[in-house]
Order: structure tokens, then C-alpha cells, then sequence
């Protein structure tokens, strides 16, 4: 079941959007059986003989996941793009330690680092956590033994570890997502809860065949419940989790009691049978195929994708047959524990040596090819600013202003929003320097400037509130001269899933015209500058694709009418009717000049990643930026929008005369 669950929602299956709970189910199986193990061995010698159980768990789980990160390392140096090389390789050297959750948590809290989600050793987090769980747990029981000897003792402990861990989770999920679904301390009540139960029997739960059978019904019905109606993780883990998680241990507990009768039986059944013996490999395989499959086939739907995770099935299966099962029941390994953690330790070391090998491949590529030096050196290509002084990172929301120009009488002009104004201050603080203002920047990436609900994204909705409104504060508080503020509308990805969420156009108004009101109390000119367009992939990993060598360009060009979001677009312009002194700029018709969206501009990459312009490039916009944002401005002024405004009558002897924006210009500049 957690297998079928996981792979059904990697494939992009509609009636299986929540599968991702099938982790879960891992989660709680492995508590159950390695504490049941644990549990009997100590009760019948006393003792735990922990490099016999070491040695058991890599026999079992090692194998087969250093053939998984071998072959997915020579796949990706001869498939992916030098960027996604050095980031898988990365990925590998953390997977083969088993830290990959702790790679990945950090990845995604950092917002300009690759994005994770096409990553093929991304499932590998969830094997990290399970290793960290195997290391720990058997310590924590011997642990217990040695307060108590009396089993009552080790449930009040294992309790414990339930209890503090589960509320861990519920207070970090909507505080540190990323933190609450990759790291140990809020996910290990899922496997304390298994080891709980693993308990009850030997201390003498009893219950009907009868209410076993109805307990394993309602748990098989809330876990497919669960997988049908839980869409994009919101609030996942936290308590949501709770749902999965009781399931589960409803139906072990309904196997325990009832193992012929009800969902035992099904579960009994030779196919569920064929799959749960197999499930371990073809959970490692089924991702990195998905993954290579989208690079091979762009635009692969989910009949494409279920044919990928059915070759990964047959390939699981040689795997189980020729590798898995020989390692795991042999007589030879079996009775040398201290041989079998030394054949572990080698291939680790082997594993790791891999994953060096592709990071230092992928960065040579970027360094030493020079058609893919250009390529490396735009991903990098942010903006002219410090990250560390002009915006808050990772977990901090606290709202940072950074000053460019002088004098300090100069008007001023402050960009706010998200990543998408930050991709801005690079013209923004030519086109201010050149009128002889002051630009003002109040960013945070990944925090709109509009007070937009994002679905799916706790971290958005609740960090980012505190942001804003203190970002908010700050901007009426220097009295600026006139306000720029932009934000992301198009695809938002959580965590490891594998579908875009579409910010939907009625959110993006109700949100865009409440940041506008708060505001308005400025009484200055409000100019939002229309997101710039979405494409439907990583553009320089397109570019730099390896596969037959650097792609050209134009295979790498997209469509305009989909990457322009128009509704979102529509839903700004319908957020500011009826405001006095707020205008939109567009300057999309400089990124897409026609039906089709260029992947670059000559030499020069129009894109960083799969939405950010480059820095260089959005140089190039300057002057067009200053003709059309200082066009409003000064029509503003001319039409006396600003009588009781700093910026009247405010202009610098030192700056330059001002052109009046053209009437093309001017179209672009659209008043409301």
C-alpha cells in the first residue's frame, strides 16, 4: 500500500494527490517491526547484540541503494546539464552518508539554490531519516532496560519520545516547513508510534477477532481517504499526519489480532504480496527513472510517467532477485556481523567517491567548457546587492531596507516585494542613479508584496504576513517619493511534489488591493511592475542540457501566451481600479517581443532559472525601465497627483532633464 500510494502520486495521478503519506506508512512499519525485533531479542537474552542488528540493517538496506546511487550518478554525467550534475552530485555524496534529509531541508530553505523537486535522489530524504531512526532507537531501548527491566517502563518512555515529538511537529510545520517534513525530531513520533504498538501484544492487549477486522476496515479507509483528499501538503506533517499514522497502526493491529480475516486478508493477497517484497527497490528506483524520463521526454504526461514507474518495477524486481535477497540471506554475511559492516563501510566509501567524482565533473564542466561557462556564471547572476544586509534568509522574516544613492534630500523611490523586485535592482538603481534619486529596497524573497493567500504554502501565508506588514510599516515611515512594488504569480512547487500550483486570479486581487490600501496612506504615485513571464522550465538547465551536447537556443524558447499569466495580470489591474496615484508597468513586450518567449538575447541568458531574469540582462532593460517609470512619475507630477506630495517640486539640480515617455511608452504604462 505506501509503495503503490507513493508511486500513484510521483506519477501525477489525480486520485492519488496525497500518495505522498505513503512515506508515513514506511515511517510507522519501520517503529513496528525493528522495535518488535529489538523488544524480543531483549527479553530473550537480555541483551542487544548491536553489531549483529547493524550488520542486519545493511545487509538489508544497502545493496541496493549503492547500485541505485552508482547507476543514478552515470546517468545524470550522461543525461543532465553540468548544473543539475553538480547538484545531484551533491545530492549523492549526502544520500551515501545518509543525510540526505538534512541536504535537502537546507536546499529548499535557501531560496536561490536549485530548485529540489528534479532532483533523482530526491526520495532518498526519507531513507536519511530511517537510517538516523535505526541509530538512535536501539540505544533509547537499551537505554530504557537499563532504568527498568519491566516493559511498562520502556512504553512510558517510547510515550514520551511520541508525545514530545509529535507536538514538535505540530509546532513547527506551520513555523519551519521544510524543517517539520525533512528533519528527524519532528517525524520520529511516526516511528515511536509503531514501536508503541509493536509493545501492546507482548503486554497483553486484547481485543475480538470481530473489532480487528472493523479496526483494519476503518484504518484501510482513513489511510486511501487521506491519499484521495489531501492535495498539495497543506499543514503536512503536523497534525494532518496524525491521519496516515493512525491508519497505519490500525491495520498492523488489525493484522496482529485477525491475520486471515478482513483487510489482513487482502493485504494476504499474492500481488500486494508481490509488490511489498519488492517495495524497498522499487521505491529507490522509481524517482531517478521518473526524473530522467521528464529530461528525455519534456512534456511527458501521466501515462508516460506510470510506463516509467513500470520499467522501474521490472527493474526492482531484477534487483530484489539478483541482489537484494542473495545479500540479505546469506549464510556466509549472516554469521560475520563485523564482514558485513565492513562490506557497508566500502560501499559507502564507494558511493562517496562517486558522488565527488560527478560534483567535480558537473563544476569542471562549468568552468573549464566554455560554452558552458556563460551558462554557469548567469545562474549566479542575481542582482548588484548584498544578500546578507538587504533582505532576511532561510527562517528569519525580519523586514531589512538597504539605500542606494545620495544625497540624503534626493526623492526616493522604494522597490518592494519578493524575488521578483529584487530581479529589478539591478535597472532600478541605474535608472534612479541617472535621475539623481535614491532607490530604497524593502525585499524578502519568497514574500509577495501583496497580501496574496497562497494554497498549499503555510510559510508564505504566515511568516510572510509578519514580513510584510513590517516591511509595510517601515516603507510609510520614510515618506518615499513613489512606491515600485512587484511579486511572483506563477508556479509555487512544495517540498517534493512533482505538479505547479497556480496562484489563482481571485487571490491575486484580493490580495494585490490590500497591500495597495494599506499603502494608499502614503498619498504618492503606487507603480506595479507586472511580473515578468513564467517558463515551464529551468532555462539555463535547458540550454546547457548535455544530452547530444549544448542545445541551441531556440529549442529552449517557450510559449508567451501561458508563461504571461494574463489573469494575474488582469487581477492587478482590477486590485488598483479605483485607486488614485497607482499605475501598472509592463515590460514583458522587452522579455517576450512576440508569440514566442527567447531563451537569449544574443550571447547573453534572459533567465537564471526557472523564473528569475539574470541580472545582466535586466541591466539591459535600464533604459526602457527609466523612459516608462519616470514617464508615470512625471505625468503624475504634471497632472498634480503629487501637490501635497515630497516629490513635488523635488528634483535634483544635478539630474539630468527628463525626456517624455513615447506613446508606445505610454501604452505600456497603463494608469488606473
Amino acid at each position: 500500500m505506501a509503495i503503490l500510494l507513493v508511486v500513484g502520486c510521483h506519477c501525477g495521478l489525480s486520485w492519488c494527490a496525497g500518495g505522498f503519506v505513503g512515506v508515513d506508512l514506511f515511517f510507522v512499519l519501520s517503529g513496528y517491526l525493528i522495535t518488535g525485533l529489538l523488544v524480543t531479542e531483549l527479553r530473550a537474552t537480555s541483551r542487544i547484540d548491536l553489531p549483529r542488528f547493524f550488520a542486519r540493517r545493511a545487509r538489508r538496506l544497502l545493496p541496493a541503494c549503492a547500485l541505485v546511487l552508482l547507476v543514478t550518478t552515470l546517468a545524470a554525467a550522461a543525461v543532465m546539464s553540468p548544473l543539475a550534475i553538480a547538484f545531484t552530485g551533491d545530492a549523492a555524496r549526502a544520500a551515501a552518508l545518509y543525510v540526505s534529509n538534512v541536504f535537502f531541508d537546507r536546499s529548499v530553505a535557501d531560496y536561490f539554490a536549485p530548485h529540489v523537486e528534479g532532483n533523482p535522489l530526491l526520495h532518498t530524504w526519507s531513507l536519511g531519516l530511517e537510517e538516523q531512526f535505526y541509530l538512535l532507537w536501539p540505544l533509547l531501548i537499551l537505554l530504557a532496560s537499563r532504568i527498568s527491566p519491566r516493559l511498562r517502563s520502556l512504553v512510558w518512555i517510547l510515550g514520551t519520545v511520541t508525545t514530545l515529538s509529535l507536538l514538535c511537529s505540530v509546532y513547527a510545520t506551520p513555523r519551519w516547513p521544510t524543517f517539520a517534513f525533512y528533519e528527524l525530531p519532528p517525524r520520529a513520533w511516526e516511528f515511536a508510534a509503531g514501536g508503541l504498538l509493536a509493545t501492546l501484544p507482548v503486554s497483553g492487549a486484547r481485543v475480538s477477532t470481530g473489532g480487528a477486522v472493523a479496526v483494519g476496515i476503518v484504518g484501510l479507509v482513513v489511510i486511501l481517504g487521506t491519499a484521495l483528499l489531501l492535495h498539495g501538503g497543506a499543514g503536512f506533517p503536523g497534525s494532518v499526519a496524525l491521519l496516515p499514522v493512525t491508519g497505519t497502526l490500525a491495520m498492523l493491529f488489525a493484522g496482529s489480532k485477525a491475520r486471515s480475516r478482513g483487510v489482513s486478508a487482502l493485504l494476504s493477497s499474492v500481488p500486494l504480496q508481490f509488490l511489498g517484497a519488492r517495495s524497498y527497490s522499487w521505491y529507490l528506483w522509481h524517482w531517478p527513472i521518473l526524473v530522467f524520463a521528464g529530461l528525455l521526454f519534456p512534456g511527458i504526461n501521466a501515462g508516460g510517467k506510470v510506463a516509467a514507474a513500470v520499467l522501474s518495477l521490472l527493474i526492482a524486481h531484477m534487483t530484489f532477485i539478483y541482489l537484494e535477497r542473495p545479500v540479505r540471506e546469506s549464510p556466509f554475511l549472516s554469521a560475520r556481523s563485523w564482514l558485513s559492516l565492513g562490506s557497508a563501510a566500502g560501499a559507502i566509501l564507494l558511493t562517496v567517491a562517486a558522488s565527488w567524482g560527478l560534483l567535480i565533473f558537473g563544476r569542471q564542466q562549468l568552468i573549464l567548457d566554455e560554452k558552458f561557462r556563460s551558462i554557469g556564471a548567469a545562474v549566479m547572476d542575481i542582482a548588484d546587492i548584498s544578500p546578507h544586509d538587504c533582505w532576511s534568509q532561510g527562517r528569519f522574516f525580519d523586514a531589512k531596507v538597504c539605500e542606494f544613492g545620495t544625497p540624503a534630500t534626493a526623492p526616493a523611490l522604494v522597490l518592494f516585494g519578493d524575488s521578483h523586485a529584487l530581479q529589478w535592482v539591478n535597472p532600478m538603481r541605474s535608472a534612479t542613479s541617472l535621475e539623481a534619486w535614491r532607490l530604497i529596497t524593502v525585499l524578502r524573497p519568497g514574500c509577495t508584496a501583496s497580501d496574496t493567500i497562497f494554497p498549499d504554502l503555510p510559510l508564505a501565508n504566515l511568516n510572510c504576513k509578519e514580513w510584510r506588514d513590517q516591511a509595510i510599516e517601515k516603507i510609510l515611515a520614510l515618506h518615499p517619493a513613489a512606491i515600485a512594488m512587484a511579486s511572483f504569480y506563477g508556479a509555487a512547487i512544495r517540498g517534493d511534489a512533482t505538479e505547479p500550483t497556480v496562484i489563482p486570479a481571485d487571490a491575486v486581487q484580493a490580495g494585490t488591493r490590500r497591500t495597495l490600501q494599506r499603502l494608499a496612506s502614503a498619498g504618492v504615485p503606487i507603480v506595479i511592475l507586472r511580473d515578468s513571464p513564467t517558463p515551464p522550465f529551468n532555462v539555463p538547465g535547458c540550454v546547457s542540457q548535455r544530452l547530444g551536447g549544448k542545445r541551441l537556443a531556440d529549442q529552449c524558447d517557450f510559449d508567451a501566451a501561458t508563461a504571461l499569466n494574463a489573469p494575474a495580470a488582469a487581477a492587478e489591474q482590477a486590485a488598483a481600479a479605483g485607486l488614485s496615484h497607482v499605475y501598472v508597468l509592463d515590460m514583458n513586450d522587452l522579455i517576450c517581443p512576440g508569440s514566442s518567449c527567447p531563451a537569449t538575447q544574443g550571447e547573453m541568458l534572459i533567465y537564471r532559472d526557472q523564473d528569475h531574469l539574470t541580472g545582466t540582462f535586466a541591466r539591459s532593460l535600464a533604459p526602457m525601465l527609466r523612459t516608462r517609470l519616470f514617464g508615470i512619475l512625471r505625468n503624475a507630477q504634471t497632472a498634480d497627483v503629487l501637490a501635497t506630495s515630497s516629490f513635488a517640486g523635488r528634483r535634483s539640480p544635478a539630474g539630468p532633464p527628463f525626456e517624455p515617455a513615447g506613446a508606445n511608452d505610454v501604452a505600456a504604462a497603463k494608469p488606473n
